[in-house]
């Protein structure tokens, strides 16, 4: 009996020992310094910044501080054991910035980062869409249609919006107007569900525009119902080179502002071509259509979805050959779930505020800081050469 008691006190203070060093901070360092581009490089000093800290990857809390009068942060005592993972975000001019993901190797205690930010502009005047490609095919509902755009803000400032203002307060800082009978859009690469709003003629986005490229891709289904439909498509920016391909060799094509280029065939299907040069915002483009098939199949659609990731790929490549502008990047494992996970927790913060669960303050600083969460994740993948 006294040696069970004696065993059991020993597993006690073994796991009360165990305990306490479990609670003990660790003793990793991120160190960094906010760089205003805009400003040649100077540091930006007096402004918050926020350690988000993740384990195995679920948020695990936060903690904020502000940059001294050289732009500098320190967050201490901070785990290095494996699954925890930091990200330091700002919000500089009302626009949201933020580190890669960052995690400790063995043995390693010390990370040191820069931010780059940007001053702020409420002039669109340096946005262009450099390069469009539109890919319609026939489906069984009607003319499906894929646009995607490279973005260019050729500026060296981030642009947050002008004058209009989304559903939810924010400024909107990207306009996209679709053509008449345009149902069920789908944002597929750069928008986020919580951040893009309808209007009555098409949608807006209120996520700022920083310096350098921008992929953007969405569609949408045109209910036509007949063999023939005019697409008429007023564009919202200037647009440098405009490529329209049609699926299908039966259908006609008819626009005073698009050539006739050579056809393409991937993969065995055959795809018309068209293309335009130098559109100006506000012109409307229009190409009349006939010989639409009542019909389609769905391999066309699995199909032009490759097909449109292959001519983003492609045209990216051949702006940043010309362009060597900068936007930041990050890598974040399993960045679908994580943004699944984030636009769940937007919304769910949206109805907690409204039904006057937290203050207004609370409120805008955990949305500024999911929000900018999400920024990271859709700049995946695109890290731009200064």
């Amino acid at each position: 009996m006294t040696k069970r008691i004696a065993l059991l006190v020993m597993v006690l203070m073994l796991s009360l020992t165990m305990a306490v060093a479990a609670a003990e901070p660790g003793q990793g360092t991120i160190e960094g310094q906010l760089v205003n581009k805009t400003e040649g490089g100077s540091s930006v000093g007096d402004v918050d910044v926020t350690l988000e800290t993740r384990l195995n990857n679920s948020e695990a809390g936060s903690t904020s501080t502000k940059t001294d009068t050289n732009g500098r942060f320190a967050f201490d005592n901070l785990s290095t054991e494996p699954g925890y993972s930091y990200q330091v975000t700002t919000v500089f001019q009302e626009a949201d910035y933020s580190s890669d993901w960052l995690d400790f190797s063995d043995g390693e205690i010390k990370k040191s980062i820069e931010i780059i930010v940007y001053d702020s502009t409420t002039s669109n005047e340096a946005i262009i869409f450099a390069m469009t490609y539109i890919v319609m095919y026939p489906g069984p509902a009607g003319l499906h249609v894929e646009e995607s755009y490279l973005l260019a803000n050729e500026s060296d400032r981030t642009y947050i919006g002008g004058t209009d203002i989304a559903a939810n307060g924010e400024r909107a800082t990207l306009r996209f107007t679709l053509p008449k009978q345009a149902v069920e859009p789908q944002y597929l690469l750069g928008l986020m569900e919580c951040c893009v709003f309808d209007t009555k003629d098409g949608f807006i986005d209120t996520m700022p525009v920083l310096p350098g490229a921008k992929k953007i891709a969405y569609s949408y289904l045109i209910e036509h119902g007949s063999e023939k439909y005019t697409f008429s498509r007023m564009l919202d920016y200037p647009i440098l080179n405009y490529e329209l391909l049609i699926r299908g060799e039966g259908i006609e094509v008819n626009s005073q502002q698009l050539a006739t280029g050579e056809p393409a065939n991937i993969n065995g299907i055959h795809y018309q071509h068209f293309s335009g040069r130098n559109f100006a915002a506000g012109e409307t483009l229009i190409a009349q259509l006939s010989g639409l098939p009542k019909s389609g199949d769905y391999q066309a659609v699995r199909w032009s979805a490759i097909l449109l990731t292959v001519l983003i790929g492609g045209f990216i490549l051949i702006y940043l050959m010309k362009k060597r502008h900068v936007q930041p990047a990050v890598t974040v494992a399993s960045p679908d779930q994580q943004k699944h996970r984030l636009i769940i927790e937007l919304a769910q913060l949206d109805d907690d505020f409204e039904a006057g669960g937290m203050t207004e303050e609370v409120y805008r600083q955990q949305r500024a800081m999911k929000k900018a969460q999400l920024v990271r994740l859709m700049q995946e993948t695109e890290r731009y050469l200064i």
